[in-house]
């Protein structure tokens, strides 16, 4: 996620890497410096590691950032202020923040530097707003994991496609093609409405429909859901 992100910014702002391992991080062709000759002082921050790794992290960080973003899961405000800022913002992108479609679900813990931190959310794809951290825990599922979810529909489509005859680079591409007119439509239209719009009597879309609602997808979608939320 962190080069995903440093990747969508990039064209935009400075970017400057801190980390541990400098001859990994400088693959990504930004500016590269260790914990010992960085201060946070009146910086901007986004952390983007293993949660597990915030209070180690924490010990190494000297001065007072502006503000400071988390991209690290399960976390809350309180665990975050052993690093000091004048204001902490939580928020759960996703990969596609590399090519700036991200769908990021953000919480801010107070308003300072909103405008600021809404145009750098901006910069890598559409920022959601949510109220409490209940709240973000539950649409971090949608906005981190969902396109996992998705790219398995993806892929299991065009493979479809190939068992069937297709060749490979034709099937795919018919998939990216058919992901691509379903987001038009769902940005117009409930899917419900699109799926009994396409649905004719006797037709060979419902029989396709009803294979799945035999294999009971509506209910593996549920069990993904909260398996994730619930990690």
């Amino acid at each position: 996620m962190a080069s995903a992100i440093a990747k969508g910014i990039g064209d935009a702002y400075e970017v400057i890497i801190v980390a541990r391992d400098l001859k990994k991080a400088s693959s990504l062709n930004f500016k590269v410096i260790s914990y010992n000759e960085f201060d946070m002082d009146n910086k901007n921050i986004i952390l983007a590691f293993k949660p597990y790794a915030l209070e180690e992290v924490a010990v190494k960080l000297k001065g007072k950032a502006r503000w400071l973003i988390s991209v690290l899961a399960n976390t809350t405000f309180e665990q975050l202020h052993c690093i000091d800022a004048q204001n902490y913002i939580k928020i759960m992108p996703n990969t596609a923040a590399q090519f700036k479609a991200s769908a990021t679900a953000y919480l801010m813990e107070n308003d300072l530097y909103k405008d600021e931190i809404l145009s750098l959310l901006s910069t890598f794809g559409k920022a959601i707003s949510l109220q409490n951290e209940k709240e973000f825990d539950i649409a971090m599922v949608l906005s981190g994991c969902a396109p996992a979810f998705l790219a398995l529909v993806a892929e299991s489509l065009a493979n479809a496609g190939v068992k069937n005859g297709l060749k490979n680079e034709l099937s795919y591409e018919l998939t990216r093609a058919s992901f691509e007119s379903f987001g038009a439509l769902f940005n117009h239209i409930h899917p419900a409405i699109i799926k009994e719009k396409i649905c004719s009597p006797a037709g060979v879309t419902i029989r396709g429909v009803e294979a799945l609602e035999k294999r009971a997808l509506r209910g593996a979608f549920f069990e993904a859901f909260n398996a994730s939320l619930n990690k």
